[in-house]
């Protein structure tokens, strides 16, 4: 059993963090409206489509101990481009290899030079595009290595619906949501 809540300093609307958190999510699963178009002289019924979802309270949201999952594709999407832009941007100096430029080689060089500046500029943008990903990867690691020693912590907590905060049983003071979930993420070793 734990303690009595710090701040209204009674037990009954006093709840296991990890109870709220898994409480506050309500899975759903339905059919849709039908929807009546009118066709010609009669009407067309469309059956609703299949909704599924779950939804989530806003105190199971505030408890929540781990970070958001980022989203990866946008970062190697971009690369792709980038890289088949610079190419095109490549191809311009080799079509300009077979018209003699007025003024010789060296003018050739600067020439060549001068109309590859875009495609070097794009091939650093895409370079850059890839270290950011590299970064990325590595901070998704080492938030993954942080979660067990975030969870120990963050299934220590105490949540009491009646004052609204949260607070562990040996500590004897009563946290925000949001500090709550700083001193998790600090445990778990990926606070920002």
């Amino acid at each position: 059993m734990t303690e009595p809540c710090p701040g209204c300093g009674l037990l009954d609307r006093v709840q296991h963090v990890p109870a709220v958190y898994q409480g506050g999510h309500s899975f759903y699963r339905g059919q849709g409206a039908a929807v009546v178009v009118p066709a010609g002289e009669g009407l067309v019924v469309s059956a609703g489509a299949q909704v599924s979802g779950v939804s989530v309270t806003a105190v199971a949201r505030a408890l929540d101990p781990f970070p958001p999952p980022r989203r990866r594709g946008g970062l190697l999407a971009a690369v792709i481009v980038l890289v088949l832009v610079g190419s095109c941007f490549l191809l311009l100096p080799f079509s300009a290899f077979d018209d003699p430029p007025p003024g010789g080689a060296g003018s050739k060089v600067v020439g060549v030079a001068v109309v590859s500046l875009p495609a070097l500029c794009v091939y650093v943008a895409a370079g850059v595009l890839v270290w950011l990903y590299v970064r990325r990867v590595r901070a998704d690691r080492r938030q993954r290595r942080g979660v067990p020693a975030a969870r120990q912590v963050w299934e220590q907590g105490w949540f009491c619906h009646r004052c609204g905060g949260v607070y562990f049983a040996e500590a004897g003071r009563l946290l925000t949501p949001a500090h709550f979930r700083q001193l998790v993420a600090r445990a778990g070793g990926y606070e920002r």
